[in-house]
């Protein structure tokens, strides 16, 4: 029997997916996934639409488009790093792989390397243009499915 100030578990058996806002995804009239889709989109699309202002004057291979498009590919791997780690570490991966493709990118030869180091290729790259939208779209998807992980207890 529950007393009152006691949290709301769910039925026996009841499976946690390990979002933060569980309670909030089981008690919600409307699902929470199209909430943090769309707070996901519309920051994306700020960073998007105002990052690229401050390298206008950059040569194009590197300019403003190649600017948009390494913000949907970071904002991708953050978004799935914070489904898999939680929110506070959510930048560590990403650092990681861009210090990594810079470098280890002087010069990437080979078939894959425009998948691979998408964020040091010229705008004009269709690869690299793919690569990011992919981490955009699975990383977005991931973190609207399932939110942050939540953080453990302080101690």
């Amino acid at each position: 029997m529950r007393r009152p100030g006691d949290r709301a578990r769910g039925p026996p058996g009841h499976l946690r997916r390990g979002s933060a806002s569980d309670e909030l995804d089981r008690t919600a009239v409307r699902p929470w996934w199209r909430r943090r889709a769309a707070h996901l989109l519309a920051l994306t699309a700020c960073a998007a639409l105002l990052l690229p202002l401050a390298v206008l004057g950059h040569p194009s291979p590197f300019g403003p488009s190649a600017m948009v498009r390494n913000t949907l590919g970071c904002t991708g791997l953050a978004a799935a790093a914070a489904a898999v780690t939680g929110a506070r570490l959510s930048w560590l991966p990403v650092f990681g792989y861009l210090s990594a493709v810079y470098l280890g990118s002087a010069g990437p030869r080979g078939a894959l390397a425009p998948v691979w180091a998408w964020p040091v290729q010229p705008a004009g790259s269709r690869y690299a243009w793919a690569a990011a939208a992919a981490a955009f779209l699975a990383g977005g998807a991931l973190y609207a499915v399932r939110g942050a992980r939540p953080e453990g207890a302080r101690g």
